[in-house]
């Protein structure tokens, strides 16, 4: 039995420390975003630092594209307000602590196959032009909670002096000027470009750290 709700905007986490190349590869199984893993020169992720702030953690990092046509990152993640109305929270990300790991994500996720929505929860892009580097920081309250579009079990709660390890995943379309956008503006005046649902989940690849230790995590 399918089970429906409104997509929504939840809160957000992110750590990763030091500096590490990410490879290209898909999601795992149960939150496929169906990214397909291309070369690891194509486009890299390297995450730069983490940095504790008050009751938050922040995060930087950089995408590089190598590849002569210019990408979309899937990274314009959203808040929602009382009023149900979107607004552009760019260093927002999305937060699963299921299965005893960490991981966080900016990216296109997938509506679950036993979920009806009514209305997938798509992020706005962002172009990175051939040969381009583009900085990235993502900041996230303590204690890590989980945040995702689609919860499908109960929401968990994380101190992060428990954490030893995260993943980063980023997601990004490989042909930025084969993709569809539509044009608008969010709650607050901002301009945005969404892509459609069905097209961008399966052409997304995602960009995945690996396991990554965390330090200074008291």
């Amino acid at each position: 039995m399918k089970t429906f709700r409104r997509a929504g905007a939840i809160m957000a986490l992110a750590i990763i420390v030091g500096c590490a190349r990410a490879p290209e590869r898909p999601a795992p199984p149960a939150a496929d975003p169906g990214g397909q893993r291309v070369a690891q020169a194509d486009v890299e992720l390297k995450v730069e630092s983490v940095a504790r702030e008050a009751d938050t953690l922040a995060v930087t990092y950089a995408v590089h594209n190598r590849t002569q046509k210019a990408v979309l990152l899937l990274d314009g993640l959203w808040d929602v307000g009382f009023s149900g109305h979107l607004t552009l929270a760019p260093e927002r990300a999305y937060v699963d602590l299921s299965g005893g790991k960490v991981v966080l994500s900016r990216m296109l996720l997938p509506v679950p196959e036993d979920l009806a929505v009514e209305a997938p929860e798509v992020p706005a892009v962002s172009r990175v032009e051939p040969g381009a580097t583009v900085n990235r920081r993502a900041v996230v309250p303590l204690p890590l909670r989980t945040a995702l579009p689609y919860p499908t079990g109960p929401e968990e709660t994380r101190e992060l002096s428990t954490v030893r390890e995260v993943s980063l995943r980023v997601g990004y379309l490989p042909d930025a000027d084969a993709v569809t956008l539509s044009q608008g503006k969010d709650a607050q005046g901002t301009p945005i470009q969404t892509p459609h649902y069905g097209p961008a989940v399966t052409a997304q690849r995602v960009l995945d750290s690996g396991p990554l230790p965390v330090t200074d995590a008291k």
